[in-house]
Parts: C-alpha cells; sequence; structure tokens
C-alpha cells in the first residue's frame, strides 16, 4: 500500500459524457468543439470527447506561454476502434482461408487507412499534443483504473519535480466495450455504437498560480493506493480519511471478490456519498479521475469542504483521493 499526502492545486475540471445518463451529474455539458479534418480521421471515438472536455477544461487558461511548461497525462480505457461496422463493409462474401480475408481488407479502399492509427488505446496523447501544439513533458496510460490514476499520480509527481508548471490530466474510453462483452459472451452480436466519456483535471504548480494571479478551485492530494487491501486495512484507510463532515464518491467496478469489502466497509459511513457504478453508463471512463470530477461538482453545489473518492476495479486496485474546495 502506498501513499502520497502532497497536495496539488487543481485549476480546472470538465467531463463529456454526452447523451449518458452519467452527464445528469455534470451542468452544462459542452458541445463538441470542431477538430481540423487532418486531426479528425486518426482519431479513435473517445478522443473527440476527451478534446471537448479538455477544451472546456482551459477555458479560463492561456496556454500562450512556452508549450514546454504544460504536461499532458492521459489515459484510455477500454477497446474503442475499430468498430465493426469499419471492417464489415470490405469484408469478402465468402473466403476459403484467413490469409485471403486478411488480403481483401488489407487491398480495400472502404477500410479506413488510419485503422491501425485509431485501435492504437494511447493515441489520446499525441492527437492533444498536436491540437494544442505541446510538447512538454508526456505519458500515456490504457490499463483502465490503474491508468486513470497513474495519469493523476505521474502529473502530480511531474509538477513537484519542476518538469511542467500547467499538468492536463485527461481519461477517455469505455470499459464495457462492444468487443469486451463480445468476448465475455455477454451479447449476441458486437455492437456498432459505444457512448464514450471523458473527463479533464488541470494541476497546476504553486509558482504557476503566483506569476498568473489564478486561484485554485480546489487541492487534490492522493492518500492511498494498493492492491487486494483486507478488511482490517481498507477499514483503517476508511476511518482515517473519510469523517462525517466530508462528502464521498465512490466507484465500484465490481462486487465479487474483494471488491465486496470496499462495498461493505463504504455502506457503513455515515457520510453523504454518490455510488458512481449506481448509474447505468457508470461503465464509461471509469477512474479516480471521473470520481474527482463528480465530487467536486457535487462539492460546489452542496457548499462542502471536503471530499474524498474512493475507486476499486475487478483487478483488486484501489485508490483514494482527497479533495479541498476551494471555490467555497
Amino acid at each position: 500500500m502506498n501513499s502520497h499526502l502532497s497536495s496539488v492545486a487543481l485549476v480546472g475540471v470538465a467531463s463529456s459524457f454526452a447523451d449518458s445518463e452519467f452527464s445528469l451529474l455534470f451542468d452544462n455539458q459542452p458541445e463538441h468543439i470542431a477538430v481540423p479534418r487532418k486531426l479528425k480521421r486518426y482519431m479513435a471515438p473517445a478522443a473527440i470527447n476527451s478534446l471537448t472536455a479538455t477544451s472546456e477544461a482551459l477555458a479560463h487558461i492561456s496556454l500562450a506561454e512556452r508549450a514546454t511548461e504544460v504536461g499532458i497525462y492521459t489515459s484510455q480505457t477500454g477497446y474503442g476502434s475499430p468498430f465493426y461496422s469499419e471492417l464489415s463493409a470490405a469484408l469478402p462474401e465468402s473466403a476459403d482461408s484467413a490469409a485471403q480475408t486478411f488480403k481483401a481488407l488489407w487491398s480495400s479502399e472502404r477500410v479506413n487507412p488510419f485503422l491501425i492509427t485509431n485501435a492504437l488505446n494511447n493515441n489520446l496523447l499525441g492527437i492533444s499534443g498536436l491540437n494544442w501544439q505541446l510538447n512538454g513533458d508526456a505519458c500515456a496510460f490504457i490499463r483502465d483504473q490503474l491508468g486513470a490514476f497513474g495519469a493523476l499520480q505521474e502529473a502530480i509527481v511531474a509538477i513537484e519535480a519542476g518538469e511542467c508548471q500547467l499538468a492536463i490530466v485527461a481519461i477517455a474510453g469505455n470499459s464495457n466495450d462492444p468487443l469486451a462483452k463480445w468476448l465475455q459472451d455477454t451479447e449476441s452480436e458486437v455492437a456498432e455504437e459505444v457512448t464514450n466519456g471523458a473527463t479533464t483535471l488541470i494541476l497546476a504548480s504553486e509558482e504557476w498560480l503566483s506569476k498568473t494571479g489564478h486561484k485554485a478551485i480546489a487541492r487534490l492530494s492522493i492518500l492511498a493506493s494498493g492492491y487486494h487491501l483486507n478488511t482490517e486495512q481498507l477499514n483503517t484507510l476508511i476511518a482515517e480519511y473519510v469523517k462525517p463532515s466530508h462528502f464521498l464518491s465512490y466507484y465500484i467496478e465490481s462486487a465479487k471478490g474483494k471488491n465486496r469489502l470496499l462495498a461493505d466497509a463504504l455502506a457503513s459511513c455515515n457520510v453523504a456519498n454518490h455510488h458512481l457504478n449506481s448509474y447505468s453508463s457508470s461503465d464509461i471512463c471509469p477512474g479516480i479521475v471521473t470520481s474527482v470530477a463528480c465530487n467536486l461538482s457535487t462539492l460546489r453545489k452542496q457548499n462542502h469542504s471536503t471530499g474524498v473518492c474512493v475507486n476499486c476495479d475487478q483487478a483488486g486496485f484501489y485508490s483514494f483521493v482527497r479533495i479541498e474546495n476551494e471555490s467555497l
């Protein structure tokens, strides 16, 4: 179990969960931004949501200063592309071998030439860097909840180490995508559409705040993280970090096995809470970054000063993050 108690300023936050029940947690969902055609043609489907969320989070922040002062830390969830429909139009009606099928797909003009680029689950980093012309410190993760936590942690460490003054933490995707459902035999056919969500946080150094005159809207601190915590460890962490005066948001990707320990421990907390997994579309873009956005939104609406986010995934990875609301 690891802990990281120093805090970092949050100066921008936005989410894009259009056409989803999950979007009801947020006010004023942004319209998709216009993306240059050359950039759009090799974007994975989730990327537009992420670029939209990042654009909204940066709305009051100028990136006119040196691009090397801005870091990008991304995480993509699930298998977002290619969709089956992008291949089916080019599939031969009959083929005697896999080699013939592959040859037909390879030579077909009906297949997106950027199919392989789209399928890369870490292309959000490159897309974001190109869109905002940034070339500073960067890191990409692709492992669902751990990936979202890793992107946030890497951004905090980079700011503390002076690698950047502003850090864009962007996550996007869907952990319950059509291919995953098909492989799990939960659907008889591969669906052609999937809802992709995205959340972006903008973190800043104290030097940047002093230089620009911006005020932090909140401060974040990673409290703890670890795999397969036992009942005693979980109860100790919850007793230490979750107080009656806090607002709690948590996401449990699965209630099976060790995740049941977290469900039971949190159920005994006498605090206001949002159980993010109770939303039918909460499988889009899960992770601590989205929990932070949900928690902060409620802190603002209900004038709470402190919130705690607790997340757990199917692999038994736990993460705890505290939010100090400074926008009261």
